[in-house]
């Protein structure tokens, strides 16, 4: 199985049998030299160890290169939405197998990784122009590196995660853009004059707190109109492997029942009205096979990013600066709390998967609600 053999040059060589080749069923035989006998000794007790507990065996030379693309191919493409994979891809081909590619991923130390976040941060950008990555993308290398080496533990490849020794970078909490009741007011009613879809589209979307590819891949037997709720379970997003897609939402909190208004049910009717009169339009040509709230006037699918076009021309009539169509969302929370609601319902209309997430992004309303909360208390003792 293993044995040492001193050499006519007076070093040591060792051999180790790692067992047979899965692929070809021929025996795999390793070597290496060495210049004293203990450190051959050491050599073939680490090695016998990998075949004793699986670690490494038969893909103990796989590089960076080969075995990101590997892990890609069998765990990401596999386990991973759509767009998480896109994203995780590209950093993948254009990020780490250019800075890492070479380097046997036994052979990756925690002093390899805190060099390539470092370079990143200061020289990272593939854009063509000068300067690094932000704290926030390079966090994103740092959790891809750390999920993928974490699988390579997991397939017996590495005995140990060389990521658990490295610090992640801490990107500074970004603002939280929201617009105000009168701003709300003011982009409804240009919109409603505009831009009739995006109207409602936009009042959905600030009055649940639903994102993006939420709202697109709502369908009308999603939302109960006796019971006044939306039931959220699916999500329109955009791959670049398979283009416009539905997938289900990423995490259990994300499915969830939204209680609305009977206002909120009286847009509902009028959107559906006009659907109605665009099917007798477009007659045998009308798709109707998602049965979608928010599609095109013939009823297919709307790419994405078609909702932000609009939403952004909206914005800049209005000269509203910096304001995105996910702000809506971050409106109705806002508001939401600022009206005296529970974080904890508010977490749950959001979908987050705790009221720590919630607190965290809405701190800004927090100071203000615990004045309110002071004032209310000694009322009531006072009383």
């Amino acid at each position: 199985m293993a044995h040492i053999r001193k050499t006519d040059s007076g070093s040591y060589e060792a051999f180790v049998d790692m067992g047979r080749d899965p692929g070809t069923g021929k025996r795999n035989r390793i070597s290496k030299t060495h210049e004293t006998k203990k450190e051959a000794k050491i050599w073939v007790a680490k090695k016998t160890q990998q075949r004793e507990t699986g670690y490494g065996v038969s893909f103990n030379k796989l590089n960076i290169r080969e075995y990101f693309n590997k892990w890609l191919r069998e765990y990401a493409k596999q386990n991973l939405s759509p767009t998480t994979y896109d994203g995780y891809k590209m950093i993948v081909r254009k990020h780490i197998i250019p800075a890492l590619g070479a380097l046997k991923i036994e052979e990756v130390k925690p002093l390899h990784i805190v060099e390539y976040q470092n370079r990143k941060l200061r020289t990272g950008r593939k854009d063509g122009k000068k300067g690094g990555l932000s704290k926030k993308t390079v966090l994103q290398h740092h959790r891809v590196l750390n999920k993928a080496f974490k699988q390579a533990v997991m397939w017996r490849l590495l005995s140990h995660n060389p990521m658990e020794a490295v610090s992640a970078p801490r990107p500074k909490q970004p603002d939280i853009n929201f617009l105000t009741r009168n701003e709300i007011d003011e982009l409804l009613k240009l919109a409603e004059k505009d831009d009739k879809w995006s109207y409602y589209f936009i009042y959905l979307a600030v009055n649940t707190g639903m994102r993006r590819g939420e709202l697109l891949g709502l369908t009308w037997d999603h939302i109960d109109f006796k019971k006044q709720t939306i039931h959220v379970k699916q999500n329109l997003v955009r791959s670049r492997e398979e283009g416009v897609i539905i997938k289900s939402p990423k995490n259990r909190s994300s499915r969830r029942v939204i209680k609305i208004e009977k206002d909120d049910i009286k847009i509902l009717i009028e959107l559906k009205k006009i659907q109605n009169e665009n099917k007798l339009l477009f007659g045998s040509e009308y798709n109707n096979k998602h049965n979608f709230v928010f599609a095109k006037a013939n009823g297919e699918m709307l790419y994405p990013n078609t909702a932000t076009k609009r939403f952004s021309a909206l914005v800049k009539k209005l000269k509203l600066e910096n304001v995105r169509l996910h702000d809506l969302r971050h409106s109705h929370a806002t508001l939401m709390l600022q009206a005296g609601v529970h974080p904890k319902v508010v977490q749950e209309r959001l979908g987050h998967a705790t009221i720590t997430t919630t607190l965290n992004t809405y701190s800004h309303v927090i100071p203000t609600l615990q004045e309110e909360s002071v004032k209310k208390y000694k009322q009531y003792m006072n009383s």
